[in-house]
């Protein structure tokens, strides 16, 4: 999935787009969508930093800055305008362990399904693992979001709501089977969009080859005590050092250095 475009001028066109977008997300006139690219960027220049340096330390910086942007955002956002599946820089936020920043943005996430947003499934799933691994819901809470789940599913078979029930259970075969098929998924999807010739190299560099929801899951399957795997596909070992991260202030995001000139 090689790009041919230079990392460091990846970096540097990811920081420029930062740069002109920041104005914008501190006046609060983002939408849902614009606001996830932004937190996009950070994210990708994140994983362009550990792919150049071989460290964790930068991705988790710039996960962290994702994070605690789009907790800004949620902040100020009408809760119409809000989508709780669209939560990757949720994803970042347990990714690098900013935990308060996770807590943050489920705290500010809405509570009720935005049928004109979102799925009903893509709610629930985010929901649960919002409510469960960081506002530490009850059983009897976790069950109706599941059960509802299942209700909508009629029958058929998700990935998804299988590893939420082998998160809430424990179960290490009921884990593992639907985490392979779902990292399956991800990568025929990549495939797929390679082809179509209609990808940005940012993201066949980035992204296509570190997915932080998977980070991110592994790390709720180690609170559930479940056995991992020292290496996933696009969950390398290294980029799960948690233990490495060394978190920036909350509101660092919003220094962006300028990038016109880097090389």
């Amino acid at each position: 999935m090689s790009t041919g475009v230079p990392l460091w001028l990846i970096r540097k066109d990811l920081g420029i787009s930062l740069e002109k977008g920041l104005p914008h997300v501190l006046g609060r006139t983002v939408t849902l969508r614009q606001i996830l690219i932004f937190c996009g960027y950070y994210r990708r220049i994140g994983i362009v930093e550990l792919f150049l340096s071989g460290q964790p330390e930068g991705l988790f910086e710039n996960l962290s800055k994702s994070a605690w942007a789009f907790a800004f955002y949620l902040e100020g956002a009408k809760e119409s305008a809000k989508a709780t599946s669209h939560c990757e820089p949720f994803f970042d936020a347990i990714a690098c362990g900013a935990l308060d920043a996770a807590r943050t943005i489920a705290e500010r996430s809405r509570t009720t399904w935005n049928a004109d947003e979102e799925y009903e499934e893509d709610f629930l799933y985010s929901r649960f693992l919002m409510d469960h691994f960081t506002l530490g819901a009850g059983r009897a809470h976790l069950e109706a979001l599941l059960g509802r789940y299942e209700k909508i599913l009629d029958g058929g078979e998700d990935s998804r709501l299988q590893l939420c029930r082998a998160l809430l259970e424990g179960d290490q075969k009921l884990f593992d089977e639907p985490l392979d098929r779902l990292i399956d998924d991800r990568k025929r999807e990549s495939e797929r969009k390679m082809k179509s010739g209609q990808v940005s190299p940012n993201d066949t560099a980035t992204v296509f080859h570190l997915w932080v929801e998977l980070l991110a899951l592994l790390r709720f399957a180690g609170q559930a005590r479940l056995k991992l795997a020292r290496n996933y596909p696009l969950a390398p070992s290294v980029a799960r050092r948690v233990e490495l991260a060394k978190l920036p202030p909350g509101d660092s995001w919003k220094d962006i250095p300028s990038y016109y000139d880097l090389e």
